[in-house]
């Protein structure tokens, strides 16, 4: 666990904080696991989790 965490601190760019806060960054990074496992993956990958949002279009009125 310890080597999967430092491996992923230093991909996260979290090298210091992993030298001066090393059990924050492994509680993070369980934490992170815990709720990864929360969700289900959609079965087509181009599906999103919600609809998509467009902003309100004024509608063009000529006199």
């Amino acid at each position: 666990m310890a080597e999967d965490a430092a491996t992923l601190a230093k991909a996260a760019g979290l090298d210091r904080a992993w030298q001066d806060h090393r059990a924050d960054v492994e509680e993070a990074i369980a934490l992170a696991a815990r709720f990864r496992g929360g969700f289900t993956r959609p079965a087509s990958p181009a599906a999103e989790p919600m609809p998509p949002y467009r902003a309100p279009v004024k509608p063009v009125v000529t006199p």
